[in-house]
């Protein structure tokens, strides 16, 4: 079971408070626009992380390459995928594959208007967290950061453990 859904980071920095010396104000300054990079991630009760990204939205065929490579890292067993209602997740590219791969995977959607019930989210909120009052000039800047932030959280799969005790996604995989 893996718990999947898509984000994006950009390069306009998110700002937290924070606290200066009296008189000494601190300053971010950008020079970004919108681009940004496209997130897909995975995660599963046991720990378990993956994540894709590019640096343009996600079709179809990306959600069902995505697909492909979680297939491929669980060959042994069936797959099930909890997610949200996103029209990408319903797309005909998404159907066909399910049709090549029938009994292989299967797709659980989460009720409309529910991120609570999607552990990613608090996954996004822990990397988008991470990078607050930092600013990255270039996509490239921001995926250093951004794989780095991935690569801790690889590391320590009590962490990404954590994201599933919240009650209300406890109650559903426990």
């Amino acid at each position: 079971m893996v718990y999947v859904d898509e984000s994006a980071c950009y390069l306009l920095p998110l700002l937290a408070h924070t606290w200066a010396p009296c008189g000494q104000t601190p300053m971010v300054i950008e020079q970004a626009g919108r681009s940004h990079l496209s997130l897909i991630a995975a995660i599963a009760p046991n720990g378990r992380l993956y994540v894709g990204g590019q640096d343009q939205p996600f079709t179809s065929e990306d959600i069902v390459w995505f697909l492909g490579k979680l297939c491929s890292r669980y060959r042994k067993r069936d797959l099930l995928v909890i997610w949200d209602g996103a029209s990408i997740h319903r797309s005909e590219a998404v159907k066909a594959m399910l049709r090549a791969k029938s009994g292989r995977i299967h797709l659980e959607r989460l009720p409309a208007y529910s991120p609570e019930l999607n552990p990613v989210e608090l996954f996004w909120s822990h990397l988008k967290r991470s990078l607050k009052n930092q600013v990255f000039t270039s996509l490239d800047e921001l995926t250093v950061a951004v794989l780095e932030q991935i690569r801790l959280l690889e590391q320590d799969p009590k962490m990404v453990q954590a994201f599933f005790r919240k009650k209300e996604i406890g109650f559903i995989t426990n």
